[in-house]
């Protein structure tokens, strides 16, 4: 099950630019593409590398260790040496805030 929870302000988030959150015990990297905000894993696939601080062209993002590319509006790995896919979370906007929906901690 998954809970959304308020991360920052639209305005806190540039357009073309990118930014990471710790969102619960996930690093979570938020896209401004345009008026739409997409959120993935901060964590490359690869190396486990964190992607913030990486080129974003668009929707996509570098990962600035091995140039890994990934699309961040489905997590598939677009160049190795990543193949696998980015965990991708589901954003919405409310009252000029967004926030991402994460899962919840398994329960011991």
């Amino acid at each position: 099950m998954t809970d959304y929870v308020r991360v920052c302000e639209t305005g806190e988030i540039p357009n073309g630019s990118h930014r990471a959150f710790d969102v619960g015990d996930i690093s979570v990297l938020i896209l401004r593409v345009n008026r739409e905000f997409h959120a993935v894993r901060n964590r490359c696939t690869h190396l486990d590398f964190p992607l913030e601080g990486g080129r974003q062209m668009g929707c996509e993002i570098i990962c600035r260790k091995h140039g890994a590319r990934f699309d961040t509006s489905n997590g598939r790995a677009l160049t190795g040496p990543a193949v696998d896919r980015l965990a991708v979370y589901p954003t919405r906007i409310v009252e000029g805030w967004i926030e991402v929906a994460v899962p919840r901690p398994a329960a011991d």
